[in-house]
Parts: C-alpha cells; sequence; structure tokens
C-alpha cells in the first residue's frame, strides 16, 4: 500500500513520452463503460464498451503530410474509417488460432489484398469525454495494454508509450517492427493527466507486425483508470558482497526516490525508524516508459534482521519489508534455480503459481540460505510487464537476496537492466557482472553474445576478475544461461559449441570450480572437465559423489525449470555427461560451502525427493613433504620412527608431534630426511597418528596431515 501527503495536487508536469510511467501489473484493471464517466470509480476505456475506429487496408493515415503523427490528434478525419470493440486480432487471417487467452472480437484485415503478405501496421482511434471534476487531483491515469507485436500509443497526438520498440527503430507510420513471439504481451501505460483536457480527448495507437511472414495480429486495449502513484516491482538483490543488498523498483510517476533501512528492532509498531539509514536512488524512464530506480543499502551486519522501504513522497512507499543478513562467516548455503521462464507454458497465472510454490518450498526447507542464484530466462518474453510482475511476485524476492542471468528469453528488451539491479557491472561487455560472497567469488556472464570477438571479451572479463579477486576466495564460481554441458537438445546448437569450445579451456586455466546453467530444461552433472575433455571415472557415477578436481578441472551443472513452465527431453548420452533426469517435474538445487568443500544437493521440489549430489572436495594442499612412521622394538620398548622427506626446492619447517612427545625441524634442506624416534616408554603401543605439519619460508603455503602407525607388541 502507499500513501501520500492528504489532498495532494498533480505532481506531474507536461512531459515527453519517453519520461511518462508504464505500470507494470500482472492482472487487468478495472474494466467499465467508456465516455464521461468519473474517475474516482470507472475505467476509460474498456475492451467490450469502448468502440474503436481503425484502419486496416495497409495506407498511411497521414498521407503525404510531413507530420506523421497527424492522424493521432484529436479532431483528425476518421470517417471513413472501420468500426468496432476489442479485442482486435487475426490469425493466419481468420478469428481464432491464437489462443484461449486472447480471443478476438474484431477480426481485422491481416493480409494485403490480393497476397498472403501481412500488412505492417494497422491504426485505431477513440475518444474519451472528461469533465474538469474527472482531472481535478488526478496526476496520471494508468491504462492496461495487450499487443503482438509492437505498439505506440498516443493521447491527443502525443506519444505516452512505446512498447515493443526499445531502441526506437519505427521512424514511420508504415513500417515492419516488432519482437516475434507465440503469444501477445501484456503491458501498461501511465498517461500524465496534464495531457488531457475537459472536453474530448484522442486516444490513438498504432499496431505494428514484425514482419511480412507474421502469422498473428492483436490489439486488446483494457483499461484506463486514475492512479495517484505507486511503487511496483521491488527487487531485493545481491550487492557487492555480502555487506550489501542492491534493489530495483518501478515506481508509476516520475519522482527521485530512495531506500530506507534499519534494524528490525529499531520498528516502534508500525512507524518507520525516524533515524534509519537512507540511500538515494538512480532513476530514468524505463524501455516501456515507466521510471526504475536502483539504489544499495551498504554497511550490513551479520545475522541481522534488517527492515527496508523503497518510494518517494510523491509515489508513496512500499510496505517495510524484513529481510536476514545472515551469516558473514566461511561457511554458508545458497539455493540455485533453472529457467523460471514466466509465460512459456501458455499460462501466466498457472507459471507463476509454479514458480511460487518451488520459491515457497526451497526457501523453507533451506531457512539459512543467504541467496537464491537464477539460471536465467526469468521470463518467456522480454518485453512484458505482465511476466515480470509474475517472476518478482513471491514475497521472498523482496525477502531474501537473489540474482539473475540473462537468459535469450529476457535479452531483447532494457527492461531487464531496469527490473534488476547488478553490481560491479562491465564496462565493455554487456550484463556481465561479478560479486563475492562471505568465501566465494562469483563471476556472471551474457551467454548471449557469442561471436568470437564477444567470446574474448567474455574470457577477458572474467581473467580480470579472477586475476585481481580470485586469491579472496576458496571457490570460483560462474554462472551463464545457456549451458555448455547439458544433455538436451540445445548442447548441438552452433552458438553453444562456441561457447564451449571458446570458454572451457579459460575455465579450467583460471582455476574455476562450478559452472551453473540452464537453458536446457533437463537435470544434468558432467564429469569434471579439463578444458572441453571429460575426466571420467572408473566407478559409474552416482547420487553422494565426493570428487577431488585438479586445478584445471571444472564441474558443470545445468538446472531443470523451477517453474514447470517447460521441459526438454533426453538427446542421447553425451560423452561429458556423469548423470542427468527429466521427471518433468520443478526442481532446485541447494548448495552448502566450507573452505573443504562444496556441496550440490539436488531436490524433487515436490516431494523433497535428492535426485543428486555431488561434493567437490577441496585439495589438500601442496605435497611439501613425504611422511612415514612405523612402530619398532627396540630392547624390549616400543618406539614410533617418523621419517619426513622435504620434497621441494627450498628449505621447510617441519613439526612431528606424537603422542610421546613432539619434535620441530628448522630449515630442513630440499631432499633431506629428518628422522625421529619417539619411545613409548612401554612393550607396546596401540595403533594411533602422527600429526606433521610443513610450512615453506616467509608465510608460504602450509601442509597439515595426519600419519597413521600400526601397533605393535615387543
Amino acid at each position: 500500500m502507499n500513501t501520500h501527503p492528504s489532498g495532494r495536487s498533480r505532481a506531474l508536469s507536461r512531459t515527453t513520452a519517453s519520461t511518462l510511467a508504464l505500470t507494470l501489473v500482472g492482472t487487468a484493471l478495472v474494466a467499465a463503460a467508456a465516455g464521461s464517466a468519473s474517475a474516482d470509480d470507472a475505467s476509460l476505456l474498456s475492451t467490450s464498451d469502448t468502440t474503436w475506429r481503425y484502419l486496416d487496408n495497409n495506407t498511411n493515415p497521414a498521407g503525404a503530410d510531413p507530420d506523421q503523427q497527424v492522424w493521432a490528434a484529436t479532431g483528425f478525419d476518421d470517417s471513413a474509417w472501420k468500426s468496432g470493440t476489442g479485442a482486435f486480432g487475426a490469425k493466419r487471417g481468420q478469428p481464432t488460432g491464437i489462443g484461449a487467452n486472447f480471443p478476438i472480437n474484431t477480426l481485422l484485415t491481416q493480409y494485403i489484398e490480393g497476397t498472403t503478405t501481412s500488412a505492417p501496421t494497422f491504426f485505431f482511434r477513440t475518444d474519451i469525454d472528461l469533465t474538469a471534476a474527472d482531472l481535478e487531483g488526478v496526476p496520471a491515469f494508468a491504462g492496461e495494454i495487450v499487443y503482438d507485436d509492437a505498439a505506440i500509443v498516443y493521447v491527443n497526438g502525443e506519444e505516452v508509450a512505446r512498447l515493443g520498440d526499445d531502441d526506437r527503430r519505427i521512424t514511420q507510420n508504415v513500417q515492419y517492427h516488432g519482437n516475434s513471439r507465440t503469444d501477445p504481451v501484456t503491458s501498461s501505460f501511465i498517461v500524465d493527466a496534464d495531457l488531457l483536457a475537459p472536453g474530448e480527448n484522442t486516444v490513438s495507437v498504432a499496431l505494428y507486425q514484425d514482419a511480412p511472414t507474421s502469422s498473428d495480429i492483436y490489439l486488446d486495449v483494457r483499461s484506463l483508470v486514475p492512479t495517484q502513484g505507486e511503487v511496483r516491482d521491488v527487487a531485493l538483490m545481491v550487492g557487492a558482497d555480502e555487506t550489501q543488498a542492491n534493489l530495483a523498483w518501478f515506481a508509476t510517476l516520475p519522482a527521485s526516490g530512495e531506500v530506507q533501512w534499519a534494524p528490525e528492532d529499531a520498528m516502534i509498531g508500525d512507524t518507520f525508524p525516524a533515524d534509519a539509514a537512507t540511500a538515494s536512488s538512480t532513476t530514468g524512464p524505463a524501455a516501456d516508459g515507466a521510471n526504475y530506480h536502483h539504489a544499495t543499502m551498504t554497511g550490513l551486519e551479520e545475522n541481522t534482521r534488517y527492515v527496508y522501504r523503497v518510494g518517494d513522497g510523491i509515489n508513496g512507499w512500499s510496505e517495510p519489508t524484513t529481510f536476514d543478513s545472515g551469516t558473514f562467516s566461511d561457511e554458508f548455503s545458497f539455493l540455485f534455480f533453472g529457467d523460471p521462464q514466466i509465460g512459456a507454458g501458455g499460462n501466466v497465472a498457472n507459471d507463476v503459481a509454479g514458480w511460487t510454490n518451488t520459491v515457497d518450498v526451497m526457501t523453507e526447507r533451506h531457512p539459512d540460505a543467504s541467496f537464491l542464484l537464477s539460471a536465467g530466462d526469468q521470463v518467456e518474453h522480454a518485453g512484458s510487464a505482465q511476466q515480470y510482475t509474475g517472476f518478482l511476485s513471491p514475497r521472498q524476492m523482496r525477502e531474501v537476496r537473489f540474482a539473475v542471468t540473462d537468459g535469450n528469453h529476457d535479452t531483447a528488451s532494457a527492461l531487464y537492466d531496469q527490473h534488476y539491479f547488478t553490481p560491479n557491472l562491465s564496462t565493455q561487455q554487456r550484463r556481465n557482472y561479478w560479486y563475492g560472497f562471505n568465501d566465494m567469488l562469483v563471476v556472471t556472464l551474457d551467454s548471449n553474445d557469442t561471436n568470437a570477438a564477444q567470446i574474448a571479451g567474455h574470457s577477458a572479463f572474467l581473467r580480470d576478475v579472477v586475476t585481481e579477486h580470485g586469491d579472496d576466495y576458496s571457490w570460483v564460481v560462474v554462472t551463464f544461461h545457456h549451458s555448455i554441458y547439458s544433455q538436451a537438445f540445445h548442447s548441438r546448437d552452433a552458438d553453444v559449441i562456441r561457447l564451449r569450445n571458446g570458454l572451457s579451456p579459460v575455465f579450467s586455466e583460471l582455476g574455476v570450480d562450478a559452472v551453473f546453467a540452464g537453458h536446457d530444461h533437463i537435470y544434468t552433472r558432467s564429469h569434471l572437465m579439463e578444458g572441453t575433455t571429460p575426466v571420467v571415472p572408473g566407478e559409474t557415477p552416482a547420487i553422494g559423489d565426493v570428487l577431488t578436481p585438479d586445478e584445471d578441472q571444472v564441474l558443470y551443472i545445468t538446472g531443470n525449470s523451477a517453474s514447470g513452465s517447460k521441459y526438454y527431453g533426453f538427446d542421447g548420452q553425451k560423452p561429458w555427461t556423469a548423470l542427468w533426469e527429466q521427471e518433468r517435474t520443478p526442481s532446485y538445487s541447494n548448495v552448502e560451502v566450507t573452505p573443504e568443500s562444496f556441496t550440490i544437493t539436488t531436490y524433487e521440489t515436490s516431494t523433497a525427493r535428492v535426485m543428486d549430489e555431488v561434493t567437490l572436495q577441496a585439495d589438500a594442499g601442496p605435497e611439501l613433504v613425504d611422511v612415514s612412521a612405523t612402530g619398532r622394538c627396540v630392547a624390549g620398548t616400543a618406539y614410533v620412527a617418523v621419517r619426513a622427506t622435504n620434497g621441494e626446492d627450498v628449505p621447510l619447517d617441519v613439526t612431528l608431534a606424537t603422542p610421546f612427545g613432539t619434535r620441530e625441524i628448522s630449515a630442513l634442506a630440499p631432499g633431506k630426511a629428518a628422522f625421529q624416534q619417539f619411545t613409548t616408554r612401554a612393550a607396546a603401543v596401540d595403533t594411533g597418528t602422527v600429526e606433521v605439519r610443513a610450512t615453506l619460508p616467509d608465510g608460504g603455503a602450509t601442509q597439515a596431515l595426519d600419519v597413521p602407525f600400526e601397533a605393535i607388541t615387543c
């Protein structure tokens, strides 16, 4: 809920269309009769009750007029146009076929006369009558629109929203443009009330096809209702390290914004602490016309429960939300999941329900998880407001930090960059970023960029980050969307093969421990990989494997669907696959990290069945010294004889500790052995161990090991 100063007057000034907010909503706004409706209780536009004039004969309504938008202005003569009510559309020239979620009330003439070529653009106009009372105290009106493939919305001849055209490639009334997709996209638009006036006002829409071969066309303007400003789509994300948290949110009306945060115990009832820490947001117009905000909470302390809110005095504030900072130690856990891809199942509500269930289940089972890690394809359609809202709708997306990856279904819109705020973003490679969390370094690459120069750029970014920061962490992890070692068919794609051949050797070179990816919607665990070569074990891989990789050996994990929206099948055994499973049910992985081990346990969401578990065991360290220990009898007394040999080319400091005494050897020369017999002062000794510690000089590497000796009776 949002709060506003009592009696606040309209806050928006007359602005260009690029600064008008486009609200992201997941469900239809209230629909009511069009016409001179009260702005307090009715929609000015609705699907079934608003009559539109429309032009679908492949002509330019501006004719030769140099002002291409003259057709959108109030008073333009559209008397020769057809008229009808929404929704408008066609599927291969017919009024059915797009699907039950997108019914067509008025059939458009999809094809240019005498051809099977889709017309480039369709034009729509309707009028709404307003009184001064309708506009009094209303800063803006929010509209909901469903379109395929791109659309521009005008009010009284001025552009208020450009949908499916982030880079503004639409420059003419009649042209092809848009993103080809399977379903129409649901989005919203904001009309600054200063663009409206008492009397007749005209709302116009230009609807674009993406190509002459487009199979469908669709438009449904569902509603236009007053709004007082709102904060939406709040996302709590990882920061540069565990002491930070990034935030992203959308606001209906243009304004500056900030985040406020404090320990939860500083709250007094429902009153937010007056002395809360604050950070201003960076803000700007989003790709679809909304205003996005990014801000960072800093100075977080471990094991502390914080409360925060985001917003401003114009749009109001989000409800106070709490989150736990978790442990800042070198033992922690995080949750990994594959493609939620809201909308891929053909029913957004069903996909959201499946996604929400997985988030609920995994955070309930693993309440101490520090953050959530996505393999990408958070949504099906990059420009869909409804799908972004669906992905961000679980409360955990505001209560547990999360990290995203740019998938092939996310990449086509700047909405990705605006809905998410990623730390340490590359200035050279689009959407590459990195962060440290406790004892783990994570580097995220944008695997949509796959030509030779882009792969070289990924490699350079990775080298720079790992070279500069890798020694500060026990584990180095890479994430990107396009799995290069999966069990499904995308592993044969040309772009995936380029990534595999270009990046795998770099991962091995830099000592990357694990790579998490998605895209193929089938759980797959690889063998350890040396570059592109699988290290096939002598035993059959199984649940519970413990692996001790060499420095150049990397483990690859491919996630299945986290929502159940889409699954891919087995594509024949791959030489790199250790274990795979496809039960067509959502799944996720819990990853437990310690300095000595990195354990990935993958669960079926619905049953908690363990689908796989694999542990990477850290190398015990360099073999600095070779040690043997045996029991001996000397004159009826048992001794433990220990020999330590320096295997390095520099001196070592060696400590030998037994239950019967300790000896320290300083500067043991290369290749030399130190020998020591420890008397037990008894005729027998039980099985035991010698604790050995060898250290390189000047603070170098240290080896610690326990060397057993057998029992002996003299």
